[in-house]
């Protein structure tokens, strides 16, 4: 073992070496050194020694020589690049505000100033590249001149001051304002950049300043001792310590604690990421009372931790519980000041430990609390190595739309001290806001008298101000429940305050609403052929159907059906082509007691033969065509087109006595099971009336409207599409089946028969959209399209469809097989305006939605939880599966009501302000990429948004072992012509680098089910891609990339496809190589073209782009003097 190996052994162990002469002295706890490690210190004595000597010589600062370019230190080397990535921002401003009340002498305060910018080398520091990598330059000290302003508007001039941008090539980094107020007041502004500075060092220099002011204006000399070192002189013996066996053991420490850290925390957030980071923030200011504060500290104290501890293992599962992560990783300041020299030091010697929390196994939260005190000891014993070192360690995935390791930071200060003096004058400091956010979110805590005043500084292109408020309160809870039940497993610590939990307890639901709950469906076909019948009640081609038609010809048949034993329970196999008879049969069946199973006669002999085995079905309706399709079964077949007239014409006309009620089995569909076995949902008769009920109070067409009869009967949308439309007094439009797979064949159809209710899937409506983009024409008579089955996306082309029909909804409709709809969401007004990614809605009536964490509990508004659904919307449970039927419906542990349920739907979702659910995917198929959680409907719905596509379904593939891989398969739109590589450069300029996929596949239209939804298992496995060989370069651009970066990486040849961080490059690499390029190849190249571009074909062709465009601007400027005329 290497001596650096068994020093973080120790460290872990808690033990410790002192070198005295020859001898190792040392200190362990109890039972910490064992025989066998005390063998393996004496063989390692040596060696042990001349570590510990080499180490001794690294305590001592030591002044560098002044003479040419003087080094950086790593933390400055990291904040540079930052700069150059973001092209000049205030978010690493630190800056500080002086109330000033008396008789201020501005001459004194200006000297106080100008000797504190004499004392300190890196308010007089600025940082020229040199090769594309920084350098420290101190500049001559300047006369410090505060000529005093008169302002109105104090805040706003302040704010104005202080997000103000640096130039940190050029400097100076350091400004001072003063300005006076109506009130009289004077107010000093004080600005730093990051670079040169830290929060210590902001109190350092307003203490000094006010130690000067007093001194100069009563006469005396300075009181300030000489420096005896600078900050250029940390800078200098920190890169000797990073190249020391010590800084070596230090680095190894935090490769193996980080080691399969995930990339990023998935926080959800109110917007999608931006591809690249933003600094746009704001700052949520709260307080915890005296009670809770000191609770927490009694909690800490008896795990022997801190107040500091606690409430990082607090933050940690908040954070933990949103983003649905076990492993949380926080970035946590400390001041880093070990050498005494540097107490009194301006500069920039803060580092960021990256603190992780291990959430798994659900520890209780004292358990958690000695899980975190002992990574926050072992992070302090290792906090030598600055983060940038460690960055550049670990090589993480390289994203510029997050901070690398950590997105999440938390600050604990010490308490403030009082009112600064400047001898007769009273300063009073405070915070300047910047408006900016360094990461997504940074919690801040400070101990003020008994209490705790925090800060909550969030991105305001990820997080609105409720999320933030939102995410205090959980806070909040999470503390009082663990100064409450410290024992209790965090898992099951409050997220929500008292009044969220009393509405979580009530579920997302509406209010309830009246409808006839006694009623099965056939009831209300029943009722309006009473009141309309003879309205055209079925239409398919020229031929109509009355509704007394339909209602006599249906008990009829019913009639018929009840005699050979069809009553309540009883199912029926219903396999009939599309037609009049096919709708007559179901009624039929329905009318007669009975139950029905659809069947395809599309669909392998062998699944329909499973189905009708395990739903036991008694009798099968179907057409003499269709029973060659058919498999065997023992159930009495019925062939409606071999009933003679005067076999039916025998039976009565009307509805036979059939004691079926709401709890009476309507329908059993079958779906895919996780085993590969088809799993028999039994819907009853009351969920799908309670249904209808609601479809009645949306409905905005009136009586004799048209219904397109898109669906399948065995897809529960036709019980939908069917009965709303009859018990309005409708007409259901039968399609025929070749019109429903053709897209412009059913555009012409829509409006040949005057439909003005259409119910399909999403991939049905865009191709409908792309046709009628096409062909110039809209359906003009629709008024509701209700999408459903698949998620929605507001394409292009379906923004110009309903653009085309501003007389027409679109609803997003959302409900699983076990139960019927259970949230819409109606989008009318300007298309525009609409969500590219609409959410499911609000539930309805009689319906509760639930939405829980892995536990059982609630989460918080705006945070993913599985959907549990119930009320008056459930399913009976699945056929046979008594076993299955109580693993995903549950016993409702918010209802009052004996024997209520909740149907587990396996899926996620999370809840807006207003009751809105957005959908989020399935809880068991967690797509992640490179260890990023990818939402494939942001991927999908962005391709989409691409004028020459049509339609595009993105998935995870795994067709070699250990290959997960993103694909995207995508559909031009008719006419179109579409590029891979301009479709992949369209992405990038749009979505972060993971959410782009590996592999994007050209079809000339995506497969589709009977359904028409997408149908998976025949989509091709992706063939052609780039393989990870040497292609040489084709381009003098391609070239000079390629020589840069092989003499900049050291490695003998670069491939055109080779990718620069994966070739051992890293962001201080990454500038040298830009620079470099930029000089070869004589053009002004930003350090972010490399990270976008991180190929050498992409650099290249990004390389020419800025070529072609200086080109052009030159074409420009020498044709501005030229006459202009016209022919």
């Amino acid at each position: 073992m290497s001596t650096h190996a068994l020093l973080t052994e120790l460290s872990r162990l808690g033990i410790t070496l002192r070198a005295d002469g020859e001898h190792l002295r040392i200190t362990a706890p109890k039972g910490a050194l064992t025989p066998e490690l005390r063998e393996r210190l004496s063989a390692a004595k040596p060696a042990l020694l001349t570590h510990m000597r080499d180490e001794a010589a690294l305590v001592t600062l030591t002044r560098v020589p002044r003479e040419g370019a003087l080094p950086t230190s790593s933390a400055q080397r990291g904040l540079w690049l930052v700069d150059r990535l973001e092209g000049g921002s205030a978010s690493y401003n630190l800056c500080a505000a002086v109330r000033l009340e008396g008789p201020l002498r501005v001459d004194v305060l200006e000297r106080a100033l100008g000797h504190i910018l004499q004392r300190h080398e890196a308010l007089r520091t600025c940082f020229p590249a040199v090769d594309g990598a920084p350098v420290q330059r101190v500049l001559p000290a300047w006369p410090v001149a505060l000529p005093v302003e008169a302002v109105r508007d104090v805040e706003r001039e302040a704010e104005h001051f202080a997000r103000q941008p640096f130039a940190l090539e050029v400097g100076p980094l350091f400004r001072a304002r003063l300005v006076r107020s109506p009130d009289g007041a004077h107010h000093l502004w004080l600005a730093m950049h990051h670079i040169i500075s830290d929060a210590w060092s902001m109190g350092l220099l307003l203490r000094e300043l006010s130690a000067l002011y007093e001194a100069f204006a009563a006469g005396r000399p300075s009181p300030l001792p000489e420096l005896a070192v600078q900050y250029v002189d940390f800078a200098g013996w920190q890169r000797r310590y990073l190249t020391s066996a010590l800084g070596a053991a230090q680095l190894d420490y935090w490769r193996e604690q980080l080691e399969g850290l995930p990339p990023r925390l998935e926080l959800p957030t109110d917007r999608p990421r931006p591809s690249v980071q933003t600094n746009r923030g704001a700052t949520l200011r709260f307080e915890l009372d005296s009670v809770l504060t000191r609770g927490l500290k009694q909690v800490a104290q008896e795990a022997g931790a801190t107040l500091y501890m606690a409430l990082l293992a607090a933050w940690s599962v908040v954070l933990g519980r949103y983003s649905r992560q076990d492993d949380v990783a926080v970035g946590s300041p400390v001041a880093n000041r070990k050498h005494r020299e540097t107490e009194a030091l301006i500069g920039f010697f803060v580092n960021t430990l990256v603190l992780c929390a291990k959430l798994e196994g659900d520890p209780s939260f004292l358990e958690l609390l000695g899980r975190v005190r002992q990574v926050t000891l072992e992070a302090l014993a290792h906090q030598d190595v600055p983060f940038d070192a460690v960055v550049e360690a670990l090589q993480p995935e390289r994203d510029l739309s997050h901070t690398p390791l950590f997105q999440a930071m938390f600050v604990m200060h010490n308490a403030p001290s009082g009112p600064m003096k400047l001898g007769d004058v009273t300063a009073t400091p405070a915070a300047l806001e910047t408006g900016t956010a360094k990461f997504d979110l940074t919690l801040t805590l400070e101990e003020r008298d008994t209490r705790l005043v925090g800060a909550l500084e969030y991105n305001t292109d990820l997080f609105d101000a409720a999320t933030g408020e939102r995410m205090v309160e959980s806070l909040r809870a999470l503390l009082l429940g663990a100064v409450e039940a410290p024992s209790r497993p965090v898992g099951r610590l409050p997220l929500l305050g008292a009044a969220q939990r009393e509405r979580a307890a009530l579920g997302w639901s509406t209010p309830r609403l009246p409808y006839d709950a006694e009623r099965c469906i056939h009831h209300l076909f029943e009722a309006q052929a009473r009141q309309t019948p003879d309205a055209v009640a079925v239409v398919h081609g020229a031929r109509t159907v009355t509704y007394r038609e339909l209602e006599v010809g249906a008990n009829r048949l019913a009639h018929h059906l009840r005699a050979l034993g069809v009553g309540p329970e009883v199912l029926v196999g219903f396999c009939v082509e599309r037609s009049p008879e096919q709708l007559l049969g179901l009624l039929a069946i329905l009318k007669a007691g009975g139950a029905y199973l659809a069947l395809d006669p599309m669909s392998p002999r062998e699944r329909n033969a499973f189905m009708l085995q395990d739903a036991r079905a008694r009798v099968l309706l179907t057409q003499r065509p269709l029973l060659a399709l058919l498999p065997e079964s023992p159930a009495t077949t019925v062939c409606l087109d071999a009933l003679s007239e005067a076999e039916l014409g025998a039976r009565p006309g009307t509805p036979p006595p059939v004691a079926a009620g709401p709890e009476s089995l309507a329908y059993v569909l079958y779906t895919s099971g996780s085993t590969g076995r088809p799993k028999g949902i039994a819907m009853r008769h009351g969920p799908l009336a309670n249904l209808i009920a609601w479809q009645l109070r949306v409905c905005t067409v009136g009586p004799g409207h048209r219904t397109l009869q898109f669906a399948p009967w065995n897809f529960d949308i036709c019980v939908q599409e069917s009965f709303s439309t009859w018990a309005t007094g409708g007409a259901v439009v039968v399609v025929p089946d070749e019109v429903r797979k053709d897209a412009v064949a059913l555009l012409d159809f829509l409006q040949a028969h005057d439909v003005q209710r259409l119910h399909v899937p999403f991939v049905v409506l865009q191709g409908l959209a792309e046709a009628a983009q096409a062909l110039g024409r809209v359906p003009s008579s629709l008024r509701e399209v209700y999408a459903a089955g698949e998620a929605l996306q507001v394409t292009p082309a379906v923004e110009h469809f309903f653009r085309a029909l501003p007389g027409c909804v679109l609803y997003n409709n959302y409900g699983p097989s076990e139960a019927h709809v259970i949230t819409s969401h109606a989008l009318a007004g300007d298309p525009g305006g609409w969500p590219r990614l609409p959410p499911v809605g609000q539930a309805l009536p009689n319906t509760r939605i639930y939405l829980l964490d892995r536990l059982g509990q609630p989460v918080p508004v705006g945070v993913g939880g599985e959907v549990y659904v119930g009320g008056d919307c459930l399913a009976r449970g699945y056929l046979h599966r008594p076993d299955l039927t109580a693993e995903r419906f549950v016993p409702d542990p918010f209802s009052t009501t004996p024997g209520a349920r909740l149907y587990r739907t396996g899926d996620l979702a999370r809840a807006l302000r207003d009751g809105t659910l957005e959908y989020l995917g399935r809880v068991d198929f967690q797509v992640k990429v490179r260890g990023f959680r990818v939402e494939l409907g942001e991927v999908e719905a962005m391709l989409c948004q691409h004028p020459h596509v049509r339609e595009a379904l993105a998935m995870v593939r795994e067709d070699r072992p250990g290959d997960r891989r993103l694909v995207a398969y995508v559909a031009p739109r008719p006419g179109a012509t579409l590029e891979v590589p301009a479709l992949r450069a369209f992405l990038k300029e749009r979505l972060p680098d993971y959410m782009v996929p590996s592999a994007l596949v050209l079809m000339d239209a995506l497969p589709q089910t009977n359904a028409g939804k997408v149908e998976r298992s025949r989509l091709p496995v992706p063939t052609g891609e780039a393989e990870a060989l040497y292609v040489a370069p084709r381009t003098p651009e391609e070239a000079a990339v390629a020589a840069v970066w092989a003499e900049v990486l050291g490695v003998a040849q670069v491939g055109v496809h080779d990718h620069f961080f994966e070739r051992g490059g890293h962001s201080l690499l990454a500038t040298r190589a830009t620079f470099r390029v930029g000089e070869a190849l004589g053009v002004t190249l930003p350090l972010r073209s490399l990270f976008e571009e991180p190929t050498v074909e992409g650099l290249a062709r990004r390389v020419t782009a800025l070529k072609w465009a200086a080109q052009a601007a030159v074409v420009m400027e020498s044709g501005e003097d030229r006459e202009q005329g016209e022919l």
